[in-house]
């Protein structure tokens, strides 16, 4: 049963289901959607693509411990299979499958909005842990990008290449040893989304621009794009991480997003 919760605060909009990840579901800032919203219709591929296409994909997620599936996790991680607690700006979840249990807080201010995130381990030895933002956003909505500068890629030519993709098209890009962690957005409604991130924590900004190429079949073919912070030089677990959870023990970060007038 769904337990899905809308608020507005200030210039803000949100919309939350508990019981489905805690999915956002809506994010708006002065009535733009900052994230894809739910297909009219949905089934599944006829092609295996995980269990994470098995449900409608859309908006936001918390990828946790791992993207890529790893040992008994699964694809995109475990969250978005469980039934979270508390409220749209304030949920907690326990994993089914170790002793960690994650948070997540959104603190709204005028043009800015913080994502925190908390996980404590309550087991005796530590464990690393990638958590990866997954904010799908519609990338046929998008007219502008700026990119963090890094080591061994073209940060303007990325974003060029990026925006000219043709339809039919889908890149997945890891920018690795990004030296400042921005990342500027323009929507073609006349907004600027920058997304600011620690990179001591978050060496890697995983790139994904879906333009109506994933799944490759009628009907499911979506325009959507991402830009995650990784833990990592990508995002499978086993690959290394800057993130481990100590035993007995908690970590904590944040990231923010500021939205302006263009």
């Amino acid at each position: 049963m769904s337990h899905r919760d809308a608020m507005k605060t200030g210039r803000w909009e949100i919309e939350c289901d508990l019981a489905d990840g805690a999915r956002i579901g809506r994010l708006r800032f002065d009535g733009v959607d900052l994230l894809t919203t739910k297909p009219a219709d949905f089934r599944p591929p006829a092609a295996d693509h995980g269990r994470y296409e098995t449900r409608p994909v859309y908006g936001y997620d918390d990828c946790f411990p791992t993207v890529d599936a790893c040992g008994h996790w699964p694809d995109h991680g475990e969250l978005c299979w469980l039934r979270w607690s508390g409220t749209p700006v304030a949920c907690s979840v326990a994993s089914a499958l170790s002793p960690l249990r994650f948070a997540r807080r959104l603190d709204f201010e005028a043009g800015c909005l913080r994502w925190n995130f908390a996980v404590e381990n309550s087991g005796d030895t530590p464990l690393p842990v990638q958590h990866v933002m997954h904010p799908l956003m519609p990338a046929d909505k998008i007219d502008a990008i700026k990119l963090p500068t890094g080591q061994g890629y073209d940060a303007s030519q990325v974003a060029a290449e990026l925006l000219a993709l043709p339809p039919g098209n889908v890149r997945m890009l890891y920018l690795k040893n990004v030296t400042d962690g921005m990342v500027r957005i323009g929507f073609r409604q006349g907004l600027q989304l920058t997304v600011r991130f620690p990179t001591d924590l978050f060496p890697t900004l995983g790139i994904w621009w879906n333009n109506q190429g994933y799944p490759d079949e009628p009907g499911l073919r979506r325009a959507e794009c991402a830009f995650e912070p990784v833990p990592g030089p990508d995002s499978t677990l086993t690959s290394g991480t800057t993130m481990t959870v100590p035993a007995q023990g908690r970590i904590a970060w944040h990231i923010d997003w500021e939205v302006a007038c263009r």
